[in-house]
């Protein structure tokens, strides 16, 4: 019996030990985060075996007292968010008030019907095709300093739309337009506004009353985290006059956030449903799984399966990351730019994975990958923007720069015609050849996609600018555009955009290297009679028409 005993407390003693260097490790990675003690900082919490192992923080959560983060500090999730509003669909569903395969103008029929049916499912997964709201509002010239929007705003801009980027369910473009509608659509099935449906639902039975939806923007929020950003090296704190909620607007703690993980992590949970909901992967129209499910991502890492998810807005970012296989959770909040709470999460991560075996499974499988390098090198153009790629060859490597970027990345193969970066193995970078769809390139940031076409650039540019200048406007987005020219120059003005030069890239097709190309229209005596405008890979086709 005391042999027994022994035995039992040396490996308590063990684990104690183990447990109070992962801890002396993370502390010591929290502080090297911040600037100061007063300055923005990092939270963060780990949950390990149905308990908050860890949960500590560095820097401050409010700068004009210099207050500290502390146990219960309250902080927005940004597009964590839709994780939780997703989860409202899902109750919905189980109540048998909906089913996701349901035609969205079931339920909002306000939308332009297309000759493809939007599903429920297209909008929780990003496959809907319809527009961005952020990006729309950025190309109407929305004044963001002194001017708010709100869901009615935006569902009144989604109803005069008329296009779509593509057929539903044909390929994922992340946009936040998507959970803005799923809001909506609670609300119409459920009568209740979202904070009331997911308070009563979900927040009240779970237990986390700390975790709520706003909708209120003059409301108190105590022992609330602001978030901050610098500007000429002084830190300053955003001012927002918006109340979108769906996509985000959501409130939350790290004790409330270790709640919702045991949802994901322990099977046996009474919402354990809404797990295997919000982690769902549809397949594309092609039968392609997507990495993207249904308000999180499903992504491999170190040969684990996590389910997670970011959050980012101006001075804030935020991560949850759940890996049901260790039975671990991690949840990191930063209320400055500077800090990148991703990538903090996968260090803390890294300290609970052992990777040798891992490693010594890849040094074994791996096989030298033979290829003709020339057949990628080319110019390719992300769809629906004027963002450029690179692609060549450089001391027998293949390497790859954006026309946003100022080094090039080095890349290095994984199969015939898939690479990744060198130092970053979850950004790959794969080439459809041969060419089957509108997509030649497809690069892979961990889950969020942007998708690439060759195209071939204008060898000698127009120099007969004065075609294109006139005023331009467009019915969907109701605001004109004056194009004019300078100095041999194409300019172009809209509201709170002002002598923006255009290039010509492709023929015909200018662009200002800010993820925006517009495309011109010339009738059969070759007269400049529109544009259609795309930008960000989440618009197309916005049709401007020249005005007499």
């Amino acid at each position: 019996m005391k042999r027994i005993l022994s035995i039992l407390l040396l490996f308590l003693s063990i684990t104690s030990f183990g447990q109070a260097d992962i801890t002396h490790k993370i502390d010591s990675l929290l502080k090297v985060k911040i600037e100061s003690q007063f300055a923005p900082g990092i939270t963060v919490g780990i949950v390990k075996c149905d308990k908050l192992i860890y949960h500590n923080s560095a820097g401050c959560m409010n700068l004009e007292y210099n207050i500290p983060f502390n146990d219960s500090t309250v902080f927005g999730l940004a597009s964590v968010t839709k994780q939780f509003t997703s989860a409202c669909i899902g109750v919905l569903e189980a109540q048998g008030k909906l089913s996701v395969d349901d035609d969205v103008r079931k339920y909002i029929p306000e939308l332009s019907q297309h000759s493809d049916t939007i599903r429920i499912k297209h909008l929780l997964n990003h496959t809907s095709g319809i527009r961005n709201h952020n990006v729309l509002l950025d190309l109407k010239g929305f004044d963001y300093e002194h001017q708010g929007y709100t869901n009615k705003m935006i569902q009144d801009l989604m109803f005069q739309q008329k296009g779509i980027n593509n057929r539903p369910g044909a390929k994922v473009l992340y946009s936040n337009t998507n959970y803005v509608l799923l809001a909506l659509l609670v609300e119409r099935i459920s009568g209740q506004e979202l904070h009331e449906f997911a308070n009563e639902e979900l927040f009240t039975p779970l237990g986390m009353e700390e975790s709520f939806y706003r909708n209120d923007l003059r409301a108190i929020i105590k022992n609330r985290a602001y978030p901050y950003f610098k500007e000429n090296g002084t830190y300053r704190q955003p001012k927002s006059l918006t109340l979108c909620v769906g996509a985000g607007e959501m409130g939350s703690t790290i004790k409330n956030l270790s709640i919702w993980s045991q949802i994901f992590l322990n099977p046996q949970h009474e919402f354990s449903y809404l797990k295997d909901f919000v982690t769902h992967q549809d397949t594309l129209n092609n039968g392609e799984l997507m990495s993207h499910a249904r308000g999180m991502f499903v992504s491999p890492y170190n040969g684990y399966t996590t389910y997670n998810h970011s959050g980012r807005g101006l001075g804030m970012r935020s991560q949850f990351i759940c890996v049901p296989e260790l039975n671990i959770a991690v949840v990191a909040y930063t209320n400055s730019e500077h800090i990148n709470a991703v990538y903090t999460s996968y260090e803390i991560l890294d300290l609970f994975i052992d990777k040798s075996e891992n490693i010594k499974i890849e040094k074994e499988s791996k096989q030298p990958i033979k290829q003709n390098l020339k057949k990628f090198v080319g110019t390719y153009q992300e769809l629906n923007s004027d963002l450029k790629m690179s692609i060549f060859i450089e001391n027998d490597t293949l390497k790859a720069i954006s026309s946003f970027g100022s080094n090039s990345t080095p890349l290095t193969p994984q199969s015939i015609n898939e690479f990744c970066r060198i130092n970053n193995s979850s950004v790959t970078y794969s080439f459809q050849l041969p060419k089957t769809s509108d997509i030649d390139l497809q690069v892979d940031f961990g889950g969020a996609i942007f998708y690439f076409e060759r195209i071939k650039l204008c060898k000698k540019p127009d120099y007969n600018l004065a075609q294109y200048v006139g005023n331009y406007y467009s019915k969907e987005l109701d605001v004109t555009y004056k194009l004019s020219v300078s100095d041999n120059q194409l300019f172009l003005n809209y509201p709170n955009n002002n002598d923006i030069i255009l290039h010509e890239g492709e023929k015909n097709v200018f662009g200002a290297n800010r993820r925006t190309k517009y495309s011109f229209l010339k009738n059969k005596k070759g007269e400049v009679t529109s544009f259609k405008v795309a930008a960000e890979g989440t618009v197309k086709n916005i049709l401007f028409e020249k005005k007499n």
